[in-house]
Formats: structure tokens, C-alpha cells, sequence
């Protein structure tokens, strides 16, 4: 019979030989793997180089197109709005300078801002207890906003909905009445849990809106709410576009959710002079009776709205006027 001491030499016997075969091993390999490790690092290095180059060589010219923008502001945006008056509806989080840098545009462009509202998260919170509360409300103000409201919306966030028709046609009119009833600051007033209004507004009737989305990374709250709320500005007026920050664009962001529905044109770039100018070339589209598109520089998105071709004369035309001199 094998004893104990057997198993235990056995034992010891095999790791001692998988030691030994370790150092062999190591040892015999090892000029080899250096030489491969060396040479891997010496690629990725270069690479890494390669990379901070590009890098670099993308963000001058980032820099450089910005300051193009700027500079040429005046003659991309100078009357394209003139006399027509835009609301700012700003989302919960939103990137300060989407609406600084929008409202600024829409000034140079000759629009009135009648003002901006800036949304709670109380507006964006779908509990059964908040849809009830605002369905509610929105039901006993419908007649004063001159609208009317589905008896009971199967959808989840119903009270959004009937609230989100309220505001737009209190904030909104195409013909530049004011709402139903003429009280508009009671409507709004009503809403105080809900949102709240900038300084300087006047709460004069627009017949455009920018809705400001929410700032942070993807995935971010409220995309079906503000996607309803979307749709009811667009109905109220004569054109919305949703404007948001090249850091807040991705899948599940409020600006993939409205492209998917397609109903307003959006702008995934607005934190930049770029994107500001966009969004007012955009809203012009829209008044121009253009659907609406997406802008930016996501994925499915055309960098800038198509330039509409100047009419040239013709060849007889030029010829009776003398041409150019």
C-alpha cells in the first residue's frame, strides 16, 4: 500500500518540474518576446503620435471654422427674421450656451424674443400622480388658450400632452392674436409648479419657437415629453426647431427621439456659432413653408440648410442691361 510521504514527494516532484520548465521556458523566449514587445511599442507609439496630430490638426480647423462663422454672422443672419417674433422653451439641464448663443443669433437676425420660459423637472416627471395633476389643470384652462382637449389621452404621458397644447397655443400664434380669453399671464401663472419665465419676458404672442433640450450625455429624461411638447409648438405656430449641444447627441437623446418622429427640425450643434446660425437659417425654412430637417453633425444629419440659388440673368438679359461694370 502507498503511503502519504508517496503522494507528498509525487506532488512536489511534479511542481518542481513545472518550475524548472518555467525558467527554461522564460529564458529561452525571452530575447524573442522582448524584441516582439519592443517593436509593438514602437508602433503604437507612432500611431498615438499620428492620433494627437490629427487631433490637434481637427480642432484648429474646428477653431478656424468657428471664427469664420462669426466673423460672417452678419451677412448670413442680418434680416432673415426681421419683424417676426420667437419664443425660447427651454428643457430642465439645457446647456446655457444653446441659449445665450441662439438668442443672440435670433437678435442679429432681426427677430423679437418675446421671451423665455424655462421648464421644471416637475414638467418632465410622468408619475401617475403628476399626469393626473397636470391634465387637471390643463382641462380647466383649455378654454382660455382657446384649445380643445382630448377627453382622456391613452398615452403615458397624456398630461403632458393636453398641457404641453395649452402652453403652445398660449405662447403661439401665427396671426400674432393673443390667446383666447386674453389672459395669457393667468395661464402661465397657473403653471407656476411647472415652469418659470425669464426676465424680460413680454408674453407677447410669437409665431416661431426654439425648444432647448437638455444638457449632459446621453441617454437623457423627458425625450417623450419634449418630443409632444415639440409636435404641439409646431402646430401652434408657424415653425419650432429643437435646438441642443454637440455633448447632449447619441442614442436615447431628446434630439434622436424627435428625429425619429421627424415632426420639427433639429439642430444636434447649437452650442457652437455654427449651430446658432443653423437653427435661425432653419426656422426661416420653416417659414418658408420647407419641411423640416435634421442639421448638425450627427450620423443622419446635412452639416447647414441648402443654400437657395441666386437667380443668374440671361445671356439677353445681360445684353440689354450693358452686363456688369
Amino acid at each position: 500500500m502507498i503511503d502519504f510521504r508517496y503522494h507528498l514527494v509525487s506532488i512536489i516532484a511534479i511542481f518542481l518540474a513545472l518550475a524548472v520548465g518555467l525558467v527554461v521556458g522564460a529564458t529561452a523566449l525571452a530575447p524573442k518576446t522582448e524584441i516582439i514587445l519592443r517593436k509593438a511599442q514602437t508602433e503604437l507609439s507612432k500611431n498615438n503620435a499620428n492620433l494627437t496630430k490629427d487631433k490637434q490638426a481637427l480642432t484648429n480647423q474646428v477653431s478656424a471654422d468657428q471664427s469664420f462663422a462669426t466673423a460672417s454672422a452678419s451677412r448670413l443672419l442680418s434680416g432673415l427674421l426681421k419683424g417676426e417674433k420667437v419664443v425660447l422653451v427651454v428643457a430642465p439641464g439645457a446647456d446655457g450656451s444653446v441659449t445665450t448663443g441662439v438668442t443672440a443669433a435670433l437678435r442679429q437676425a432681426g427677430a423679437g424674443i418675446t421671451g423665455t420660459v424655462n421648464l421644471s423637472s416637475n414638467f418632465l416627471d410622468t408619475s401617475g400622480q403628476n399626469e393626473a395633476t397636470l391634465t387637471e389643470l390643463a382641462q380647466s384652462l383649455a378654454v382660455k388658450a382657446g384649445v380643445t382637449l382630448p377627453t382622456r389621452s391613452a398615452s403615458a404621458v397624456g398630461g403632458q400632452q393636453d398641457a404641453a397644447q395649452v402652453l403652445a397655443a398660449t405662447l403661439l400664434n401665427p396671426l400674432g392674436a393673443a390667446a383666447s380669453g386674453g389672459n395669457t399671464q393667468a395661464i402661465l401663472s397657473a403653471f407656476s409648479n411647472f415652469l418659470s419665465l425669464a426676465s424680460g419676458t413680454t408674453l407677447a404672442p410669437a409665431q416661431l419657437a426654439v425648444l432647448v433640450t437638455p444638457g449632459g450625455t446621453a441617454p437623457q429624461p423627458g425625450s417623450e415629453v419634449l418630443v409632444a411638447l415639440a409636435l404641439a409648438l409646431r402646430n401652434a405656430g408657424s415653425g419650432t426647431v429643437m435646438a441642443g449641444a454637440v455633448s447632449s447627441i447619441g442614442s436615447g437623446s431628446v434630439i434622436s427621439a424627435e428625429d425619429s418622429a421627424g415632426q420639427v427640425s433639429t439642430v444636434d450643434n447649437a452650442d457652437t456659432e455654427t449651430g446658432q446660425i443653423i437653427t435661425v437659417q432653419a426656422l426661416r425654412l420653416l417659414l418658408d413653408g420647407k419641411a423640416p430637417k435634421q442639421y448638425g453633425i450627427g450620423p443622419q444629419s446635412a452639416p447647414s440648410p441648402a443654400p437657395t440659388p441666386s437667380p443668374t440673368a440671361s445671356p439677353s438679359t445681360s445684353a440689354s442691361t450693358g452686363g456688369h461694370k
